[in-house]
């Protein structure tokens, strides 16, 4: 009878080890598969301020093997997300550059959004960014009350570097507004550049420096020059001082964008962005 018993619980137990480690190591292989081969980027917002050609004010969504993020949360945000097909409930993370309405005040949309019965959110959201982006959140909180208390785990950083999931940011400051920051992101030794808003600067270039991927801002055109804003020439030097392989000039002025690719003589690869449009790394 003893060893009926024994035998009874013992046999279960081998039969749950064995499946629970299969799993385990299936997991690990498809990781290992997996592993560079699972970074993709959308622009989701290719524009500014200013409504031109369909285009929406500054959002990006970066979706790697162990983690998916926004890189901005223009007006137009939350839509644009519905027309890439993607779920914001699965979003780890937020990185807002700078408080300028065209780059943050989706931000609101979003939560709003997520206090929705559709959405079901499981994990907590980081929003990371400038110094002082969880006061500057808290000030419309504090107009706006429960429609932006989202009712989940919600954490803020303005760290200048902080791991989520399987990224490494990396923020550093830039010539636009007092609080503006770039991110640089390491993911399975690759290195994505966001610039974001700002002037030209060498300091940038070690940053930048074998990105597999930059975008830069391109809000000024050659003929008019804005103040914290670049052309399309000064983002090409930046990115061929710095060995970049891939460039995305982005963040648009109706004027800013009337240039042409087929006349730029580099050896860098490079990109005009157009909003829904996605780039494999």
């Amino acid at each position: 009878m003893a060893i009926r018993i024994k035998t009874i619980i013992i046999i279960p137990a081998i039969i749950i080890f064995s499946i629970l480690s299969f799993e385990i190591y299936f997991k690990l292989l498809y990781h290992q598969f997996m592993k560079g081969k699972s970074i993709k980027f959308t622009i989701l917002g290719s524009g500014s301020a200013v409504p031109f050609e369909n285009r929406a004010s500054a959002s990006y969504l970066l979706e790697t093997y162990g983690g998916k993020f926004l890189l901005d949360c223009g007006f137009e945000c939350v839509g644009r997300l519905s027309a890439a097909g993607f779920d914001p409930d699965e979003l780890n993370g937020i990185f807002i550059s700078h408080k300028h309405p065209d780059h943050f005040m989706g931000l609101i949309h979003l939560l709003f959004a997520l206090k929705s019965p559709f959405y079901n959110r499981e994990i907590p959201l980081y929003i990371a960014g400038f110094k002082g982006i969880e006061e500057y959140f808290n000030s419309f909180k504090k107009i706006l009350g429960k429609w932006v208390e989202p009712g989940f785990d919600v954490r803020f950083s303005d760290k200048d570097e902080l791991d989520i999931a399987d990224c490494n940011f990396q923020l550093f400051p830039t010539i636009h507004s007092e609080e503006s920051t770039g991110v640089c992101i390491i993911v399975d030794d690759k290195k994505i550049v966001y610039t974001s808003d700002t002037e030209y600067s060498d300091s940038y270039i070690d940053y930048l420096r074998n990105a597999e991927l930059a975008v830069v801002d391109c809000a000024a055109s050659t003929e008019l020059p804005v103040e914290g804003h670049m052309n399309y020439r000064e983002g090409l030097d930046m990115a061929g001082k710095a060995g970049v392989k891939r460039l995305v000039f982005s963040h648009f002025y109706p004027n800013s964008a009337d240039f042409d690719l087929n006349r730029l003589d580099t050896d860098v690869e490079f990109y005009k962005a157009r909003d829904l449009m996605s780039l494999y790394l």
